[in-house]
């Protein structure tokens, strides 16, 4: 995974490749193809949907400050506008607020029909839980409340911050999608 935000980082590298194999149809051998980079092809939602619409078995990774996290679909993304449904979606972080491990939080069983939200207006949008606004280099309202559709690790003090660090809203300082290379 040629990841700008991973670059060097073999602790996170590995953590997330372990993340990424347990869904099913990626395992541990997997090549990921850069689909949308923020900083390389432009922070419009446009720009993200043109780009990775119609991709199957995304992982999106965010960085804001020291910390970084993000989420994986099998499911494609669109511009539709309306929640998605998969129980294979989740959210995961490698470096945050509270100086946890690297953890994962899937989609609730209850939940998987919110797993991902799909707007011509919005990023990578998980549930409730991770939003991403392409527009967000502007605008500072991209949201992290982990908990809401997605679980959160026991350990977790406080859900709305421990992706992101303090704050209701955050600006991404980087966003990234690869996807799933299934050729031969």
């Amino acid at each position: 995974m040629n990841s700008t935000i991973l670059h060097g980082n073999q602790y996170y590298l590995l953590h997330l490749q372990r993340f990424l194999a347990s869904a099913p149809e990626v395992g541990e051998d997997s090549s990921w193809l850069l689909c949308y980079r923020a900083s390389l092809h432009g922070w419009k939602a446009k720009t993200f949907h043109n780009r990775c619409d119609g991709k199957r078995n995304t992982v999106t990774i965010v960085q804001k400050g020291q910390y970084v996290f993000g989420g994986y679909t099998d499911i494609p993304w669109e511009s539709s506008g309306g929640y998605a449904k998969t129980p294979n979606a989740f959210i995961f972080s490698l470096n945050n607020f509270e100086g946890l491990a690297p953890f994962l939080g899937k989609v609730k069983q209850e939940k998987t029909g919110k797993a991902i939200y799909r707007h011509s207006y919005y990023g990578p949008t998980f549930g409730n839980d991770l939003v991403i606004y392409l527009d967000a280099i502007s605008i500072s309202s991209s949201q992290a409340d982990l908990g809401v559709y997605y679980s959160v690790p026991a350990s977790v003090k406080d859900r709305r911050t421990i992706l992101k660090g303090r704050g209701q809203s955050f600006l991404p300082d980087e966003v990234e999608l690869f996807y799933l290379d299934l050729s031969p």
